[in-house]
């Protein structure tokens, strides 16, 4: 009888410190480690004082906005600020920062809109020639592509390049899976400009057959040197329109709203499409078959990401103006409103829109005449050479 006593007794000890120690994993304390980061709910809100960014302030993984303070920084000073929320009716840029057990966090800033923007004024507006000219230059990309390391590190190379400025440069992903970037829009853009391999760069919605590839001998020097020669060659040709743009968005009205406004230099067949892209996305699990590029480019933050297109077919756009045909000296209006349900975007600060004006080859292929990047809650004249 004792022995038996004894095994139950076991046996209850076992079942009591199994569910003592399941209790105690559920009860452990939230990993502090990392760094203090102030996280606001939105990027923009309107100046009606009632549009609302919320903060949030975390340590490593656990929330500690009740134990911080949050302040707000007015030029050389700073306010505690009283609530966990800012709203305002007076529109411009705000800068916040959070502190907790002394540790200070980065500053994050909060814009204050006035809702929808007017274009800005034409500083030429008689003036419908000479217009500045800028390439797309679309890059079919993924992070399963194992050679788009050398595109990438080239493309950061012809970014240091005064040539560069005169490129806007879109990042499709797509082509191969296990990439959280890619999109429907995306994999569209790639499959109407018949990309079907990565990595490969076009311009201006050429034939595909015109795409930069990668020879695996190659540095990003040479890479980039290539991209020049291509730019270059292709800015030989006059830009037929100048394009002036506004774009206006916040995350409580669910929406980019752009507008824009187009001079035409030479009668032809024209349409007009805008693309939301977005920058400095962290994204691990780039496939690389060039490691010692590691030590020198970046390849967890991804740029110039395609996020959602306003025409899907086709991707060239819509008729200018409505017009089958735009005349030399018109001057017409384009407007699209985006709704953010229909994209992902991580971060609103870092969206912005394409304005792509392609032009009619021969009565049939549409090509890029000229295209202008917008930031949000921003504007873009015309320019001239």
């Amino acid at each position: 009888m004792k022995k038996y006593w004894n095994l139950l007794l076991c046996s209850f000890l076992l079942v009591f410190t199994a569910a003592c120690s399941g209790n105690s994993s559920d009860d452990e304390p939230e990993d502090e480690t990392g760094e203090l980061l102030l996280v606001s709910s939105a990027a923009y809100i309107e100046n009606n004082g009632t549009d609302q960014a919320v903060f949030t302030v975390m340590k490593g993984k656990k929330d500690v906005t009740a134990e911080a303070k949050i302040y707000q920084k007015k030029g050389s000073s700073y306010d505690v600020l009283p609530s966990v929320s800012f709203s305002s009716k007076t529109q411009g840029d705000y800068s916040f920062f959070a502190s907790y057990n002394n540790e200070m966090s980065p500053t994050i800033t909060v814009m204050v809109t006035s809702g929808m923007l007017a274009l800005p004024e034409d500083p030429q507006p008689d003036k419908f020639e000479g217009f500045k000219h800028r390439l797309l230059a679309v890059q079919a990309t993924s992070l399963g592509c194992v050679y788009c390391p050398l595109m990438i590190a080239g493309l950061t190379e012809y970014a240091k390049l005064e040539d560069s400025k005169n490129t806007v440069l879109v990042a499709a992903h797509g082509i191969m899976d296990g990439d959280d970037m890619i999109s429907e829009y995306s994999t569209g853009v790639l499959q109407a400009l018949s990309l079907k391999a990565a990595p490969a760069l076009l311009f201006n919605m050429r034939p595909s057959s015109e795409a930069l590839g990668i020879y695996n001998s190659e540095t990003p020097a040479n890479v980039a040197a290539r991209i020049q020669t291509t730019a270059n060659d292709l800015l030989k040709t006059e830009a037929n329109t100048g394009i002036s743009a506004a774009v206006s968005g916040t995350e409580a009205s669910g929406s980019i709203k752009v507008t824009a406004a187009v001079k035409v230099g030479k009668t032809g067949k024209y349409r007009i499409c805008a693309w939301v892209v977005e920058d400095d996305i962290y994204a691990t699990g780039q496939l690389n078959n060039y490691p010692t590029l590691e030590t020198t480019y970046d390849f967890k933050h991804h740029s110039n990401v395609l996020r959602c297109i306003s025409s899907t077919s086709p991707v060239t756009g819509v008729n200018l103006g409505g017009k089958t045909e735009c005349k030399a000296g018109e001057t017409l209006k384009y407007s699209y409103e985006f709704s953010l349900k229909d994209m992902t975007v991580t971060n609103l600060a870092n969206a912005r829109v394409v304005f792509i004006v392609t032009q009619s080859e021969n009565g049939t292929r549409y090509t890029v005449d000229n295209a202008v990047s917008c930031g949000l809650n921003s504007q873009v004249k015309f320019e001239y050479k």
